[in-house]
């Protein structure tokens, strides 16, 4: 898969703050528990994914242990199903185990 799907048009920083404004004013906002809001979240998994993609095309095998983590615990935030990467033997409970560990 080529990373250049995953490219996004730029959004001027004016249109990103009235969007932002926007969404506050509709009440439309959800605060995760990492403290950051649920659309920055949404931003940071699409750029992590896109990350992997590339990672994976130059088959650099650290940075896509990094991006598959990363992707894991951002979809965890956000409440969805947990990826799997069987290429680096990352299972769904993989990243979990390992934040386990590296907290003692």
């Amino acid at each position: 898969m080529k990373y250049y799907r995953f490219n996004r048009s730029s959004i001027d920083p004016v249109q990103k703050l009235r969007k932002l404004s926007n969404l506050a004013e509709r009440n439309r906002l959800r605060l995760l528990d990492s403290f950051y809001f649920e659309n920055q979240t949404w931003g940071a998994l699409h750029k992590a994914w896109k990350g992997y993609v590339i990672a994976k095309n130059k088959y650099e095998v650290e940075r896509m242990e990094y991006y598959g983590g990363v992707i894991q615990k951002l979809e965890r935030e956000l409440g969805l199903e947990l990826s799997s990467f069987p290429e680096l033997r990352i299972n769904q409970l993989g990243y979990y185990e390992n934040e386990k560990m590296s907290n003692r």
